[in-house]
């Protein structure tokens, strides 16, 4: 008569599942990071209030999804850089969703001065304009991941309220 032993462990189907699961995650996970970087550009700037301490402007920004799935952004936040300096800063608090293989046009208010820039103003070249970039990123997916974007151009004064001052 031979001695029969069982194992004090898991039965053999119970480790079937949690393997399955942990294989197929990757390929969901794929699916919450664009496989390529949307493109951002400056639409326009716009100002909303003007005081002597705080200016408020609107950043329309053109953002394109290279991708075949849709882009689906919770959140952001974009600085405006004057002559390499923070100038202005804003959030997009409201979802955001572009189109695969398509583009959308968001608009972020930012707060800043413009005060420490008034001084170069008389030095700056009205051919070249004052340089600007628009540094930001765009936060995706079930983790949370931030997508960086950084969008570089000049603007060209005077500002009118009616027009847009941006050149790419």
């Amino acid at each position: 008569m031979g001695i029969v032993t069982r194992s004090a462990g898991f039965p053999q189907s119970f480790w079937r599942w949690p393997l399955l699961m942990m294989a197929a995650l990757p390929l969901t996970a794929c699916s919450a990071f664009p496989a390529h970087s949307p493109q951002v550009q400056l639409e326009s700037i716009h100002p909303q209030s003007v005081g002597f301490v705080s200016q408020t402007f609107t950043l329309d920004l053109k953002i394109s999804n290279p991708n075949s799935s849709a882009l689906r952004a919770k959140a952001g936040e974009a600085r405006l850089l004057v002559q390499n300096r923070q100038v202005a800063y804003g959030l997009l608090n409201k979802p955001v969703q572009v189109p695969a293989y398509g583009s959308s046009v968001v608009s972020i208010p930012v707060t800043g001065n413009l005060l420490p820039l008034l001084g170069e103003l008389g030095s700056v070249d009205s051919q070249k304009g004052l340089p600007y970039a628009v540094k930001g990123y765009l936060v995706t997916g079930p983790f949370d991941s931030r997508i960086p974007f950084t969008v570089t151009g000049s603007l060209h004064l005077p500002l009118a309220s009616s027009s847009s001052a941006v050149a790419p």
